[in-house]
């Protein structure tokens, strides 16, 4: 870490032109690739492309499309209105190319009322025939002539008990008979199946268009003036929390920037200087994404924020540069001298800390979870792109500033308050401060609590007016197991109705269904227990009573069946097993017990269903979007608690490269770790809890908190014993305008819609805050009582 700042500053003060005009240069081309840059919305991107989820649902989309309908509820003062654009839109979104299947009606009652003895249970269906057989003979015997009555009572033929179980249970009436209404009664819903997965936002995007010019082409109102369409269901929700992302971090982005020009204006009462710092660190971020494009591609939900995060990062080396230089100049250094002085003491800080920031973030790309790895390794190049903007390319537009005469700060005298030496005051009384602070966060720390409903971190949904029915909810977005035979998918079947029957109540098993389920089980024995009822009545109708004659004739057109093929069963029930072409596919749909809004029951779910044995030894995989999202979250909460301690530990390491003694670093590391704790305890005291995207916010506190203490102790072993009072009028007032410009970046966050960011910003800019107080208060604390016990040399630089 070393390096010959004196001979990088004379290279910079003689060929300042030369430098701006390459940064010029390498910020074009490398804006050039970074405008190519487009963001991966799909989550599975997210986990690696290894992942046994990720490879079925890859498998999945190819083969069967989208597994979760867009929803579209078609609310009108008159329903019957409704139903018949319901009706006239569905049939038109068969034809929409993007679309896989539309479900708009219930299940044919009527296939299901010709058929009902094949449905029937097979126990049932014996039932049947053995009160008739019994029936006849009692008939036969008593029309024998040898036949005696003991009692006046005459034999009944009685199935209404049978009758009674297999009546319809819904109890539905009108519209609702055929219709799948809401809750309320005030909306008729229509599924439609997409032809591609729902976390791509692209086609996403043009599926809902498309389906809004076609609804516009239709004309609702001339079926009823009240008619309105709402979407609902996952393909909405992940449309609508893009675009609220989107929104929110152009917002956060502008707020940033402006707000951090602001504060460097402020600091130095000038509005060049902030110019002069934007523009190199502009230059560095336009360097950071144009790497990101030809590494990694692309931008994933958690890295497209970086920008305004970035910028508030790497300010502060700007603001270190510039205060150290103005220091030097209103002493009476000339501009040579001043940035030999500014970059030879404040660059050596600057560089320790910033490579121990990088570092410390490119220790995220350890991770599996690709959020963390390329979260880690734009922010980790952000860091030295930024540091050698600020040491490089800042110093030249410095000069080329002095030379056009923008910036005035040379001045004869010094001001006194700039070299006023003193002591730290009353080191004791902030050392017990901090203790019983630390001790009582400490003491909190194993309280906090992880928030596992996802719907808290979703931006919220506008008030609908009403419910979805339960047979809607229900299929939202199942887990789907790809099979290539009816054989297999019968196997999978059965070995999933085994594991749901084991786990009890326990299960997080839902129902269990193929395109084979609406057939009915059984169907040759039932066939020959058919075959059996039709003969009893046909051989012995005579001995039947006018009255039950009349009930048995009822019975006989249900006797004509056949046994059924899947090309027998009505469209509606096989559509969302068909392919586009409208080829029946192979695959099992499992659909959960629990809702999987809360990360625990989608974990649950996962690990039910995700990898399925078979008798045969075959072993079959599920996966769907709940299933990928249970495992990113165990993924994200394991590799962030691995992220945090190898952070620690890397930052550690560099210290102790850095400052060369034990003690020296175990002082440096102390404010970090001590404002962690108390970041803790304040999220017990205000109920803050951690989620699986906030928890980024741990490894990102300390990668920047760690700046602070390095910039404290590196001034304090240049100025040396008794000069803490110095220290903090110069260096801790630059730290006051660095952590600020660092919150700012972090606080345009907190204007978004969207949970999930003001949950990241809100715990970074507490945890930037603890240790920012840490570093000024107990560091110096630290540094002040080593004195009074005689250890002057606590800070000396290492032989």
């Amino acid at each position: 870490m070393r390096l010959d700042y004196r001979r990088l500053v004379h290279y910079v003060y003689h060929h300042h032109v030369r430098i701006i005009l390459l940064a010029l240069l390498l910020s074009v081309a490398a804006g050039y690739f970074a405008a190519q840059l487009r963001i991966q919305t799909d989550f599975a991107g997210l986990l690696p492309k290894d992942y046994i989820s990720v490879r079925e649902l890859n498998r999945i989309k190819e083969r069967v499309g989208g597994i979760s309908p867009l929803i579209i509820v078609v609310t009108a003062d008159d329903l019957s209105q409704a139903a018949r654009f319901v009706e006239v839109l569905a049939d038109t979104l068969e034809h929409n190319p993007l679309v896989t299947a539309v479900v708009s009606r219930r299940q044919d009652q009527e296939f299901y009322r010709r058929n009902r003895l094949l449905y029937m249970d097979r126990a049932d269906l014996a039932e049947v025939h053995r009160r008739l057989a019994e029936y006849l003979d009692e008939e036969k015997l008593r029309h024998s002539p040898l036949y005696v009555a003991l009692d006046d009572e005459e034999p009944a033929l009685d199935f209404s008990d049978l009758e009674a179980k297999y009546q319809e249970k819904t109890g539905k009436t009108g519209l609702a008979r055929e219709y799948l209404l809401t809750v309320e009664g005030n909306g008729i819903t229509l599924s439609v199946y997409p032809t591609e997965g729902t976390t791509d936002i692209k086609y996403t995007r043009r599926l809902m268009a498309s389906i809004d010019q076609t609804i516009t082409a239709l004309q609702p109102q001339q079926y009823h003036p009240s008619i309105q369409c709402v979407y609902q269901g996952a393909v909405r929700n992940n449309a609508n929390q893009y675009d609220a992302v989107m929104q929110d971090m152009k917002l956060s982005s502008l707020l940033s920037l402006l707000g951090v020009l602001a504060l460097i204006s402020l600091y130095f009462r000038q509005i060049w200087a902030s110019v002069f710092v934007a523009i190199p660190l502009l230059m560095s971020l336009v360097w950071t994404f144009g790497l990101t494009y030809l590494v990694i591609g692309n931008l994933n939900q958690i890295t497209v924020g970086l920008f305004a995060i970035l910028f508030g990062l790497g300010i502060d080396y700007g603001i270190h540069v510039f205060a150290r230089y103005r220091e030097a100049r209103r002493r009476g250094l000339a501009v040579e001298a001043a940035l030999e002085e500014t970059v030879q003491h404040t660059g050596t800080s600057l560089t320790t800390s910033g490579m121990t920031t990088a570092v410390a973030f490119f220790s995220m790309m350890t991770a599996e979870f690709r959020g963390f790895y390329e979260f880690g390794f734009i922010v980790g190049s952000g860091i030295i792109f930024s540091l050698l903007a600020m040491i490089v390319v800042c110093p030249a537009f410095i000069v080329l500033a002095e030379r056009w005469q923008l910036v005035r700060l040379w001045q004869h005298e010094t001001p006194a308050h700039l070299l006023r030496r003193g002591r730290y005051p009353v080191p004791w009384l902030t050392l017990a401060v901090c203790a019983l602070l630390t001790a009582y966060a400490a003491y909190r720390l194993v309280d906090v609590q992880f928030e596992y409903d996802f719907h808290k971190l979703q931006p919220p949904s506008p008030s609908t007016g009403f419910t979805l029915p339960e047979e809607v909810r229900e299929v939202r977005s199942p887990a789907i197991v790809l099979t290539e035979s009816a054989a297999e998918t019968a196997e999978v079947v059965a070995a999933l109705a085994a594991r749901k029957a084991a786990g009890g109540d326990s299960t997080a098993i839902g129902t269990v269904r193929s395109v084979y389920s609406a057939l009915p089980v059984g169907q040759e024995s039932k066939l020959e227990i058919i075959g059996r009822i039709r003969q009893l009545l046909d051989a012995d109708q005579g001995l039947f009573s006018a009255a039950q004659r009349a009930r048995v004739d009822s019975l006989r057109p249900y006797l004509a069946v056949q046994g059924l093929r899947l090309e027998d069963l009505p469209a509606d029930r096989t559509k969302i097993f068909r392919s586009k072409d409208g080829q029946l596919l192979n695959f099992v749909m499992v659909t959960s017990s629990l809702a999987l809004r809360d990360g625990r029951n989608a974990i649950r779910f996962a690990r039910e269903v995700r990898d399925i044995p078979t008798p045969s030894g075959k072993v079959y995989h599920a996966s769907s979007s709940h299933i990928i999202f249970a495992e990113m979250l165990e993924l994200m909460v394991s590799d962030g608690i691995k992220a945090i301690g190898l952070t620690l530990l890397i930052v550690s390491l560099v210290l102790y490269a850095d400052l060369r003694r034990v003690r020296d670093t175990a002082l440096a590391l102390t404010p970090l770790l001590t404002g962690l704790v108390w970041t803790t305890g304040i999220m017990y005291l205000f109920d803050i809890r951690l989620n699986f995207y906030n928890i980024i916010a741990f490894p990102t506190v300390i990668g920047m908190g760690i700046d602070n203490s390095v910039h404290i102790f590196h001034r304090y072993r240049e100025e040396g014993p008794g000069s803490m009072r110095l220290v903090l009028r110069t260096t801790g007032v630059a730290l006051i305008a660095t952590s600020l410009t660092n919150m700012v970046g972090f606080a345009g966050c907190l204007s978004a819609h969207h949970p999930a960011l003001t949950s990241i910003s809100t715990l970074a800019l507490i945890g930037m805050s603890c240790c920012f107080v840490t570093s000024v208060t107990l560091l110096p604390a630290l540094l002040q009582w080593g004195e009074g016990r005689g250890r002057e040399a606590l800070a000396a630089p290492a032989a």
